[in-house]
C-alpha cells in the first residue's frame, strides 16, 4: 500500500518499545521514557495504518531490532495517533527510510518542556505488547 507523502492526523504511528522501562504492565500504560527523543531530536516511529498486527511485528523485527548494533528485544509498541503529536506542536516527518519510517521532530530545546511533552504523548498512547 502506497502511503501519502503527508501524514494524516488520524494515522496511527508505532513507537517500538525495546526496553522494559518504556511501559508498565499492571496499568497497561506507556511510560514517558518511551517518547524521549535522542540527541538529534528525531524520534523514530513507523506509520502502521492498513497493517495487521503481524505486519507491525515483522517491521519492528526486520527494520528496528535486526538493524540495531546491540541485541534488543521487541517488547511491544506505543500506538499513538499523529494528531496527538501534532496537537503538541510537533511534526511527523515521513522520511520513508526504511519503508514506512517517520521521525517526530520539532522538539523544544528546553529539557523541562520536552519532559512535559513526553508525559502527554505517553498518556495518549495505547500499549500493545507482543505475545
Amino acid at each position: 500500500m502506497e502511503l501519502p507523502n503527508e501524514v494524516n492526523a488520524n494515522e496511527s504511528l508505532a513507537r517500538y518499545l525495546t526496553h522494559s522501562n518504556h511501559y508498565h504492565v499492571p496499568t497497561s500504560s506507556v511510560k514517558p521514557k518511551a517518547f524521549e527523543p535522542p540527541a538529534d531530536l528525531r524520534l523514530s516511529v513507523f506509520r502502521i495504518d492498513g497493517l495487521t498486527i503481524e505486519d507491525v511485528w515483522r517491521i519492528g523485527q526486520l527494520k528496528m531490532i535486526n538493524s540495531m548494533p546491540q541485541p534488543r528485544t521487541l517488547h511491544g509498541v506505543a500506538d499513538i495517533k499523529a494528531s496527538a503529536v501534532q496537537d503538541l506542536n510537533l511534526t511527523v516527518d515521513p522520511d520513508n527510510n526504511p519503508l514506512r519510517h517517520a521521525s517526530i521532530v520539532g522538539w523544544p530545546e528546553d529539557k523541562s518542556e520536552r519532559k512535559s511533552i513526553t508525559q502527554q504523548l505517553a498518556a495518549r498512547a495505547k500499549l500493545i505488547l507482543r505475545s
